[in-house]
């Protein structure tokens, strides 16, 4: 069904800006919005039990919307309301509410690769870094700390499409025990005092724990290190931003 909405002050352009604009919005309705074409055509082609897209919306002068899912509701809005939803100073024109449904978190038991992120605080460092993981072939990405929040449009944005083939956990430091317990390697960055990166060999059961540019990897995670990593750098080089780092780390893990 396609309908078209005129007002400003309709509840559902309402709740768009909410969506847009709040964490706690996101959270209680278990949705998110994904914008741009791109990334909406990777939410419709991927089967997922995690996302699902609800509505779509676009503005007024979308050329496709005749092409868009008839299965999916549709709403059009005017170009100046839906500048004003849009996180990006030139919107594409179109945007989809995403249903998020979580699973519980399962390790995999013979073998495993996991992206942990202690205290991630910067979007588009997130959203690079669920990008690598996905193309680097990671099982999961596991939040820890007091990082952003994986719904965040600009984090949606940065993942160029490839969050909805993405699992994302929220963890405690109850899960790190369970998969040091399960035999996985806890591999911290670091940017002095590690074993070369290129010289260190990895398991089947490697979790590799990146943190903030900031703050570097919580003492509580340090303890709980069965062994430390470090990119060689020149000495004109006094380190690499975290997305970059730990992109870096996880296509050597993958192809050792």
């Amino acid at each position: 069904m396609i309908r078209e909405i005129t007002s400003s002050t309709n509840s559902f352009v309402k709740e768009l800006r909410a969506l847009a604009a709040s964490k706690k919005a996101r959270q209680e309705s278990g949705r998110f919005i994904v914008e741009g074409q791109r990334g909406i055509e990777r939410m419709l082609t991927h089967q997922s039990n995690q996302y699902t897209i609800e509505t779509l919306v676009v503005s007024k002068d979308y050329k496709d919307t005749p092409r868009l899912p008839s299965t999916i509701d549709t709403v059009i809005l005017p170009d100046f309301i839906f500048a004003k939803i849009s996180d990006v100073q030139q919107a594409q024109g179109i945007l989809g509410i995403v249903r998020y449904t979580p699973i519980p978190f399962k390790i995999q038991r013979d073998e495993g690769h996991y992206l942990l992120l202690d205290s991630i605080r910067d979007p588009g460092n997130l959203g690079t870094l669920i990008r690598s993981a996905v193309g680097a072939g990671f099982n999961g990405i596991l939040l820890y700390g007091d990082g952003v929040e994986p719904f965040n449009p600009k984090v949606i944005r940065s993942t160029m499409g490839t969050f909805a083939f993405s699992n994302i956990w929220n963890i405690s430091q109850d899960n790190v025990d369970q998969l040091l317990k399960e035999g996985y390697d806890l591999c911290v960055t670091t940017g002095l005092g590690g074993k070369n990166l290129y010289q260190t060999s990895f398991s089947k059961k490697t979790v590799l724990v990146v943190g903030s540019e900031a703050h570097g990897v919580s003492p509580e995670l340090m303890q709980c290190a069965t062994q430390k990593i470090t990119i060689p750098l020149t000495e004109e080089c006094e380190s690499l931003n975290a997305a970059i780092a730990g992109s870096i780390c996880m296509f050597q893990i993958t192809q050792k």
